[in-house]
């Protein structure tokens, strides 16, 4: 019977060629832009979570109503007032800024308070060049941003303000909004985003780390105008990812009606169209759910293969965008993550079922007689 079934969707599927292409033409759409979105939310999110697994840092913080680490500004009494807390073990901060270059170029910018540290705890390595010295205005630049920016080793940068700063390595880190943008010593930072003395995060390493909750307390109390909050909590916190984490669950529930939408038309259309030979079907011995099931098949034929489509095409959009939509490099991972993948077999199933079950229902729930007379 399934074999049946399978070759009877596939020739229905085949003999209306035109309306199956650009209903699939449409959901690949749809899916597409849902594993885009998807993908660089959970992307980013995850980079940041590992950050701060791979450090081993307990506690992060940031200004309480800043909106995002751009716009957080913690002065370096901060700094000072947490690192003689009992319990303390080492204060890392991080400025973060963004800049905009010659032309209409865009960069993030990071500042580091210890750049070896920095650089050991976080797994990248030079791979052109030299590391930042004790120079002023040197700088190295992530693998992927001198691609995007067309830097190299030896290239004067000059910023809006008018700074001049060297280039003297290229880095590369396995973490994409890392390998993406500049980084330099943190006083160096501090004069470019002309924000002397302030850091945008502090990352806390606590010599006991089932004391986080406490030392929490402590921080909040002493210095109330900050967040502080357990380090895998931090991209929960994080303004843009929240926006992005937001934006994609609208977009998915507006994937399953708009995607579902495109397929109930098609399949009222079709089934419409077919009254007379449901009604033959019927007549020579096909029961009900048969029928109900070539209709199911069909749309999961169709909402499979868009989910499929749109999944692999991710796959040619991201370096697409990220050649042509620099300012936004940062947040764009290389590929579309596996758990999208997931979720896409999944909504392409339950768009292919809820689309179909009502027409196919109301369809087959008619006289066979009534039926065959059908025109």
């Amino acid at each position: 019977m399934f074999k049946i079934i399978m070759s009877y969707a596939f020739r229905n599927l085949i003999r209306t060629r035109l309306r199956s292409f650009f209903t699939l033409f449409s959901v690949t759409l749809i899916i597409l832009l849902y594993s885009v979105l998807t993908s660089v939310g959970s992307s980013f999110s995850k980079q940041i979570s590992d950050v701060l697994d791979d450090q081993d840092i307990d506690i992060a913080i940031q200004a309480k109503h800043a909106t995002n680490p751009g716009t957080s500004i913690i002065d370096s009494k901060v700094f000072e007032g947490v690192s003689t807390l009992d319990g303390v073990q080492v204060v890392h901060s991080l400025l973060i800024g963004r800049k905009r270059l010659e032309g209409d170029k865009s960069v993030v910018i990071l500042g580091v308070s210890n750049f070896n540290s920095f650089a050991q705890r976080l797994g990248f390595s030079i791979v052109e060049g030299r590391e930042i010295g004790k120079a002023e205005a040197e700088l190295i630049i992530g693998e992927k941003a001198s691609k995007v920016y067309g830097f190299e080793i030896g290239d004067e940068i000059e910023f809006d303000t008018g700074q001049m700063y060297s280039v003297v390595g290229i880095y590369s880190s396995w973490m994409s909004f890392l390998n993406s943008g500049i980084i330099s010593d943190l006083g160096s930072v501090q004069r470019l985003v002309a924000r002397p003395g302030k850091a945008s995060l502090l990352f806390v390493k606590l010599g006991d780390s089932t004391r986080t909750a406490e030392l929490i307390k402590k921080i909040e109390k002493k210095f109330p105008d900050m967040r502080a909050i357990e380090s895998q909590q931090l991209p929960d916190y994080l303004g843009p990812i929240k926006s992005v984490f937001y934006f994609t669950d609208i977009v998915s529930v507006m994937t399953l009606f708009i995607a579902g939408a495109i397929l109930l038309n098609t399949f009222i259309m079709a089934i419409s169209e077919r009254t007379k030979e449901i009604g033959i079907l019927s007549a020579i011995g096909w029961p009900r759910q048969m029928i109900i099931s070539v209709f199911l098949v069909e749309s999961l034929l169709l909402s499979f293969a868009g989910g499929m489509l749109g999944y692999l095409g991710s796959y040619i959009v991201f370096p697409v965008l990220q050649t042509n939509f620099t300012s936004v490099v940062t947040f764009l991972p290389d590929s579309p993550t596996i758990a999208t993948f997931f979720n896409v077999l999944l909504m392409s199933f339950i768009i292919g079922i809820l689309s179909t079950v009502f027409p196919a229902l109301y369809g087959t729930n008619i006289q066979i007689a009534k039926a065959i007379r059908h025109e």
